[in-house]
């Protein structure tokens, strides 16, 4: 059974520029999964070079058909996550009708009819993209959002059986979802309904706090480690209600919020005027963020415990857009409530494509018995030698050589001090450079934050990195009880390890990627490859792109990256590429 996942619409820019919306289908990507195989994954940003993109991906479509030689006609279905039915359309109006203010009522209505028709009717979506490719689509099934994040977690994970959470803005007409996995069988424990959701409070908040809703809510979240967050907490307290039941209500939330729409709401709430993007950032901002923090971790421990009670199994699996904060997800690790915990690359809508792709092979066209599931992160494109030397060749404004040993290579040029970029295999799918696009620079010095931050990726100050380390190492200097191959957990630092990687430390903690010897050898032998230069097997680890770009994806992404930055070199394949 071979099956293409696509997530993406026809008309994302019609949103962004008339309503101000950035997440209606944002982050367009397909996967392409032969029974339980994931074969090819990538977002479309990666190749139309628009960041968080909401087109169509048939850049995205070409690279995984050239770079697995599948044809359209050898493809069974293709799959979509999203899917509203006449009862989940109904229950969405009913649920929405009595939230909205009067006023903003006509408006909202009109944008959420049309959010339906363009986003979540699998046929109507199916056909524009074949026509949109020119190309004849197999047959489509629609998945509901929330079972596909359900999916993408469980499918990706190690766990015969699971319990799994999902936490988004909103996918149909739920903003979460509690279930639990067995084999392929999937049983639903609840639904948060929306307009009470979680994940669009915090959209509303990143847009008060002069931000950009659905693009912008990392940077709250580190925000939050230099606030307080009981200034703000009975305010907070108003926003959201815990219920016994085990689910929770939100104030003013709705399917779809134009920027501003709750600004007056949360002026008086707040007695605080919503700030402006030019603004200079101040401790008001950064103790708001700290409580919208606070909230959202209270909300989802709630959803938690209540999961914890229904549930039997020790495994607990995590998706949507909530569990792309890596602070919170920390702090579920260490809670001991589950066993073993599991958060995919791909959490977000990033991660719709491969969801929906897995659910049709293993449920929707074959009730097939589950698999080992074939899942690397590494599913994107990869580029050969001599590739890279001839875009090398065309670029006179850098000089190149070739390298016997690329790791010793790259690991002395990071012992004296240099920042790297670093270019190797098949790139990552998801949010985050692990180890194939990224940008490495040295961790002992506490300065190198402040320089990367400024000189390279151009970025606020209070921004942190993450730490990747050998995982037989980890825990010399993380206190991590299990694997973190995809950057998910924020963990503490080792007070004795403190001082010796101060540029990847925040507050006594760390965002920490383990590298396993199996899954990325050649990244594995640059972090030992340092470590006996230095003593210390631990590289500062971030995106390699500038402020507001999509990751590189092609040599000749990275070249032009490495010359718009300060890196010192680029190491590409088996190449040392310095400027001219």
């Amino acid at each position: 059974m071979l099956v293409l996942g696509f997530s993406g619409i026809h008309n994302g820019g019609y949103y962004r520029e008339h309503y101000g919306l950035r997440f209606v289908g944002h982050d367009a990507a397909v996967a392409l999964v032969r029974d339980g195989a994931v074969l090819f994954a990538l977002e479309e940003e990666r190749i139309s070079r628009q960041k968080h993109t909401s087109s169509f991906p048939a850049g995205a479509l070409q690279a995984a058909l050239h770079a697995t030689g599948v044809r359209l006609e050898d493809i069974d279905f293709i799959a979509y996550p999203w899917s509203v039915t006449a009862r989940k359309f109904l229950h969405m109006n009913l649920n929405h009708m009595f939230r909205v203010p009067l006023l903003q009522g006509p408006g909202l209505a009109l944008t959420g009819m049309r959010v339906i028709r363009d986003l979540m009717l699998p046929a109507l979506v199916a056909a524009r993209f074949a026509s949109e490719v020119g190309r004849t689509l197999p047959p489509c099934r629609g998945v509901s959002h929330h079972l596909g994040h359900s999916a993408a977690a469980y499918y990706t994970s190690p766990f015969e059986e699971s319990a799994v959470l999902t936490v988004d803005g909103q996918g149909e007409d739920e903003s979460g979802s509690l279930g639990e996995w067995h084999g392929i069988s999937y049983r639903h424990i609840r639904s948060i309904y929306s307009p009470d959701s979680i994940g669009i409070l915090y959209g509303m908040m990143t847009d008060f706090l002069g931000m950009r809703a659905a693009w912008d809510e990392y940077k709250v979240m580190g925000m939050a480690a230099y606030g307080d967050p009981e200034r703000f907490k009975p305010q907070f307290e108003t926003l959201v209600k815990l219920l016994k039941d085990g689910s929770y209500r939100t104030h003013r939330t709705a399917m779809v919020f134009k920027p501003g729409y709750c600004e007056a709401m949360l002026k008086t709430i707040f007695n605080l005027a919503a700030r402006s993007p030019d603004q200079t950032l101040q401790q008001v901002h950064f103790d708001l963020a700290a409580g919208l923090q606070a909230m959202t971790e209270g909300v989802v421990f709630h959803l938690l415990h209540y999961l914890r009670q229904q549930s039997r199994s020790q495994n607990l699996c995590m998706a949507g857009g909530v569990f792309q904060n890596s602070v919170l997800n920390g702090k579920i690790l260490r809670s001991g409530l589950f066993q073993n915990i599991h958060v995919p690359p791909v959490p977000g809508d990033h991660g719709g494509a491969l969801g929906a792709a897995l659910h049709v092979v293993y449920h929707s066209a074959t009730n097939a018995q589950r698999k080992d599931t074939t899942f690397s992160v590494f599913a994107g494109p990869e580029y050969t030698s001599g590739e890279i030397e001839t875009e090398l060749a065309q670029q006179p404004a850098v000089r190149f050589s070739r390298s016997r040993d690329i790791a010793s290579a790259a690991a002395k040029r990071l012992a004296a001090g240099e920042i790297l970029g670093w270019f190797q295999g098949r790139m990552e799918y998801g949010p985050r450079a692990l180890g194939h696009r990224s940008i490495l620079a040295s961790p002992v010095s506490k300065e190198m934050r402040e320089i990367v931050n400024d000189r390279i990726k151009h970025r606020e100050p209070f921004r942190p990195f993450a730490g990747a380390v050998p995982l037989e190492h980890a825990c010399d200097f993380f206190q991590l009880a299990c694997p973190s191959p995809y950057m998910q957990f924020v963990v503490p630092v080792r007070e004795d390890a403190a001082d010796r990687i101060p540029a990847v430390v925040h507050f006594g903690t760390c965002r920490a990627q383990t590298v396993d010897q199996h899954d990325d050898p050649l990244f594995h032998a640059l972090l030992l490859e340092f470590g006996k230069l230095t003593g210390t097997p631990v590289l500062l680890n971030t995106s390699f792109n500038d402020a507001d770009e999509p990751i590189v994806c092609s040599p000749a992404n990275a070249i032009r990256t490495f010359l718009n930055t300060n890196l010192d070199a680029l190491i590409i394949g088996d190449f040392v590429v310095e400027r001219t």
